[in-house]
């Protein structure tokens, strides 16, 4: 007997069942895994972060197969997480496809709610506008002022928590459109920071360098940057100036006691054109 024919989870063409049943069979109360019979929602959850953070890693590398090995270890958590809901809490893998089908077509009108089947022309600045008003809609934010902020996950960063918030905050017009406005916070707040910190006032400058971020968070927003992005270029750029540094103190045989402030900034500058030239 073939047994990748007649058992679901040896069966290579059936896609997404063969993991629903590899879960199923993990979780079976009489014949499955001890440590995957016991645990919940709560005892896992925090691997869907890791494996998100691997994914991320993996797409940064630009490395195919760590790629597609993390995307399919990121989807049998979600998987997990429905078997365990399906228990739990009374709804099943397929309930959670069917609302994220609905909602998806909810948040797109420009696709879906067209004539003829011809999209809206708009623009991905107009998308994600209308992205937010439309969730808005979803969650009735205006009736439950209380909890305004309870939807936003306080797992994110803090780069990611103040995008949410501010985002959110957008929705009852707490915002600003105007970069140059935005601009002039930033400076304010710079100085602001400044001041605290003549002032040897520790406590305020850690609050005064806080509203610089946010306000820097802010204006990234406004200009379609993502933060958590751009700050991960700017660290990878770093890494890259202080190993070529490091090879060129080494090349050069540079002592302790030659390694000035003048000379590294020298090294530095010399990395950095480096760099420039090889991107070019």
């Amino acid at each position: 007997m073939d047994k990748s024919k007649n058992d679901k989870v040896y069966n290579r063409d059936i896609g997404m069942q063969r993991l629903v049943s590899l879960i199923e069979r993990l979780r079976d109360p009489e014949n499955g895994c001890p440590w995957d019979i016991e645990q919940d929602s709560k005892s896992i959850a925090h691997y869907c972060v890791e494996e998100a953070h691997e994914l991320q890693h993996a797409i940064s590398l630009d490395k195919t197969d760590a790629i597609k090995s993390e995307l399919g270890d990121l989807l049998f958590q979600i998987a997990f997480h429905c078997n365990i809901a399906e228990k739990q809490y009374g709804f099943c893998f397929d309930d959670i496809i069917q609302d994220v089908c609905d909602k998806m077509i909810f948040r797109h009108p420009h696709v879906f709610n067209v004539k003829e089947g011809k999209g809206k022309s708009i623009s991905s600045r107009e998308v994600r506008d209308n992205w937010e008003k439309i969730k808005s809609l979803e969650k009735n934010s205006f009736q439950d002022p209380i909890n305004f902020f309870d939807d936003v996950p306080l797992s994110l960063s803090a780069l990611s928590h103040a995008i949410k918030v501010q985002k959110k905050a957008s929705q009852l017009k707490f915002d600003w459109t105007n970069s140059e406005r935005i601009l002039e916070k930033i400076n304010e707040e710079a100085k602001e920071l400044l001041y605290a910190f003549e002032a040897n006032e520790e406590i305020a400058v850690e609050e005064e360098f806080g509203d610089l971020l946010f306000s820097l968070v802010n204006l990234a927003r406004t200009l379609g940057i993502d933060p958590e992005k751009s700050l991960g270029i700017s660290i990878d750029k770093f890494k890259k100036r202080v190993v070529e540094s490091i090879k060129i103190i080494a090349s050069e045989k540079v002592s302790e006691e030659q390694l000035t402030d003048k000379k590294l900034q020298k090294i530095w500058e010399q990395v950095k054109e480096l760099l420039k030239k090889n991107d070019a």
